[in-house]
């Protein structure tokens, strides 16, 4: 029989974890507990209820600063825009009473992973009119990190975060003035997010799932979908003889593109440092790579390839 669980943090791989593991009782790690996110997932993502979509997006315009550096457009919708408190409410469900609980899994996200952090902020704004279906990524010339803008149900998602700002909720305001012209703030706050997440899906008293675990995209800072995917397996894994080794197994692809992608944010630290900036050898292909989590050496190289001169120098910094 499988082992009663106690599960600690309700977010979106908490939840899912109620909501697929059938001998579970879940603990709030906070009543504050608030993500900054842009609210999107891919279309695959498993749990996600048509119920709880606001919105679309199949169009991705990337921006250094007002120069339009690339465009990524599918045919079909590429990504979800959740109504995400409503929907992880859902996944919730009735806990289980009555069981002294056997297995201890962390689901708290940023304040219980272990690595880097940075503070990111959201805000919903209206009075403004982008495209339909479209999400747009707007990098600065003198930071690593982004702003995002993404459509929400008739109203617009903006966030940003960089490292080394401590408080992005000012850079928000100034760039919904001078990039977007204006709008006006329904809601904005902001929370931890881990940047250079420590992957422990296993601490010595604790199976982890989701950010809790460090399974979090450094690049994109994505977490639903890693959170979502490594709860799933975690529940099917806690069923057979040897659950982290079958955890760990589930969840390594996502490993290495977390690990992959550490390490290009630390060449983007190396590149800054000298006045370059990541986003001059960025093109479509790499860009849709972006969009996918699927980005890594073979894609970079064959990308940088077409660019003998940028690549070698690129590469060399990035096997340093």
């Amino acid at each position: 029989m499988k082992p009663v669980v106690k599960v600690v943090g309700l977010g979106p791989s908490g939840s899912a974890f109620l909501k697929t593991y059938s001998r579970a009782v879940g603990v709030e790690l906070s009543r504050q507990y608030f993500k900054a996110c842009g609210e999107a997932v891919p279309v695959e993502t498993p749990l996600v209820d048509p119920e709880f979509v606001v919105d679309k997006v199949r169009r991705f315009k990337f921006y250094l600063w007002r120069k339009e550096v690339g465009e990524v457009t599918y045919l079909k919708p590429r990504w979800y825009i959740v109504n995400k408190k409503a929907w992880v409410e859902s996944m919730r469900g009735e806990n289980l009473a009555g069981e002294t609980p056997e297995v201890l899994v962390k689901a708290g996200g940023p304040y219980q992973s272990i690595g880097e952090k940075i503070y990111v902020a959201r805000a919903y704004i209206e009075g403004i009119k982008l495209e339909d279906e479209t999400a747009y990524f707007i990098f600065p010339q003198d930071s690593i990190g982004f702003y995002w803008v993404f459509p929400h149900g008739g109203v617009y998602n903006i966030g940003a975060g960089f490292i080394g700002v401590s408080n992005p909720v000012p850079y928000i305001y100034e760039f919904i003035e001078k990039w977007l012209g204006g709008g006006r703030v329904i809601d904005i706050r902001a929370a931890p997010l881990t940047i250079v997440p420590q992957i422990t899906l296993y601490d010595g008293e604790s199976f982890r799932i989701g950010e809790a675990a460090g399974l979090i995209y450094p690049l994109t800072g994505e977490g639903i979908r890693p959170g979502i995917i490594s709860a799933i397996e975690l529940a099917k894994a806690l069923g057979t003889r040897h659950p982290l080794r079958n955890y760990r197994r589930a969840v390594w692809r996502i490993i290495r593109q977390v690990e992959f992608q550490k390490r290009i944010l630390r060449l983007a630290q190396r590149l800054l440092a000298k006045g370059r900036t990541p986003i001059e050898f960025i093109e479509d292909s790499i860009l849709r790579e972006f969009i996918e989590e699927n980005l890594g050496a073979k894609t970079l190289f064959i990308a940088l390839a077409k660019r003998p001169r940028q690549g070698i120098r690129l590469i060399n910094a990035l096997l340093r």
